[in-house]
């Protein structure tokens, strides 16, 4: 229960800033988007937070600081994370780098994946524990980044209650892979039910592929706050489509997968390269497409979202843009973006808005699974 109190102040103080309105609202009276691909450096505590809700107020309000001071701040984060854990406890948290649980990661819920998730639930953590859990959480995401994921976790107990299914936001995993440290390589992951956070730190920059993010309801109510994690995605994706002209919109539509490509249990499937060729847009347009992918690379820190950014932009070339369903999200959508080094997928599990909506995403770099490719560099 303690979790999900923590959970519910947490999510109330963070919904305002960062977690974005309510999509019930028909998306395409919207107005697109300008670019906003930049990424903020993320804050920094003055000091150690007492509550969960500190933590939240502080994911937007803190000043922000220094890159290096940043990856810094994760490693310390995480190493009082881990030294407040008991022997078995630690044990369970603290994997070897190289570790072939890794791939376990679902988007069901646990119980149903046929493996059970690494590292230590949060739901058996104290007080302490989880404060220090949503410190590191704070230190190794962007604000922005934290906030969608305690959305994602908060929404597991608004479905428990419209559902009637054994369900809780206590359901969720901590698991370090190698020790922190600001020399070596470590990697991390989070995730339970719609959730998969896989990232690995190499040379202080962290690397986020394979992510999944998703969730059911899409939008619920916590202490009179409307919560919507994923509402920029199906904004940002319809925002895109109604920029293309007749020709490119045509050139994207293609049919959509029964379920994700590249999602759970799919390590080294590539989609078909299908779709619109972002290379004949114009500026305007590849800017658009831009945002909807910082949506993805702005769960990590502002520095390492800004390089990997920089790198998915000079591979506009060779990217794609594919659409299935309707423009007006009256209908399930599907959107892909994919380049070289990028697979973005996004689906609907049902009609976007409301607190009804289901929405499954996944973001990969398939060249630089688990930070593989990084580690080879160096």
């Amino acid at each position: 229960m303690l979790v999900r109190a923590l959970l519910v102040v947490a999510l109330a103080a963070l919904v305002l800033s960062a977690c974005g309105e309510d999509t019930s609202a028909p998306p395409e009276s919207q107005a697109p988007a300008t670019s906003t691909t930049a990424v903020q450096a993320p804050p920094v505590p003055a000091q150690p937070v007492p509550t969960a809700t500190a933590a939240a107020i502080q994911a937007t309000t803190a000043p922000a600081i220094a890159d290096d001071a940043g990856a810094a701040a994760a490693v310390d984060a995480a190493r009082d994370f881990l030294d407040s854990l008991g022997g078995d406890q630690r044990s369970a948290a603290l994997l070897a780098f190289d570790s072939p649980l890794r791939p376990n990661w679902s988007n069901l819920p646990p119980g149903m994946t046929g493996f059970e998730l690494n590292g230590v639930r949060i739901g058996d953590l104290d007080a302490r524990q989880t404060e220090l859990m949503h410190g590191f959480l704070r230190a190794a995401l962007s604000p922005e980044g934290y906030a969608k994921v305690v959305g994602i976790v908060g929404a597991e107990d608004a479905l428990a209650a419209s559902s009637g299914r054994r369900l809780s936001a206590d359901n969720y995993w901590l698991a370090f892979f190698g020790e922190p440290s600001p020399q070596n390589p470590w990697g991390w992951q989070f995730g339970g039910h719609h959730l998969a956070v896989n990232v690995t730190v190499v040379d202080g920059r962290s690397y986020l592929s394979p992510t999944l993010i998703a969730i059911q309801p899409a939008s619920y109510e916590a202490d009179g706050v409307t919560v919507a994690p994923l509402a920029g995605e199906v904004q940002t994706g319809l925002a895109l489509m109604h920029a293309l002209d007749d020709e490119q919109r045509a050139a994207a539509r293609v049919q959509r997968p029964n379920e994700l490509w590249a999602g759970a249990g799919k390590d080294g499937v590539t989609p078909p390269l299908e779709g619109s060729r972002v290379s004949s847009w114009s500026d305007a347009q590849q800017a658009l497409l831009l945002d909807a992918v910082a949506l993805w690379i702005g769960l990590l820190p502002a520095d390492s979202a800004q390089e990997r950014l920089s790198e998915i932009e000079a591979e506009l070339a060779d990217t794609t843009f594919a659409w299935h369903g309707d423009v007006d999200a009256s209908r399930p959508i599907y959107y892909r973006i994919q380049g070289p080094s990028l697979i973005i997928e996004f689906a609907t599990q049902s009609r976007s808005g409301g607190e009804s909506a289901h929405y499954h995403s996944i973001y990969r770099d398939p060249t630089n699974e688990y930070g593989g490719a990084a580690l080879d560099a160096r």
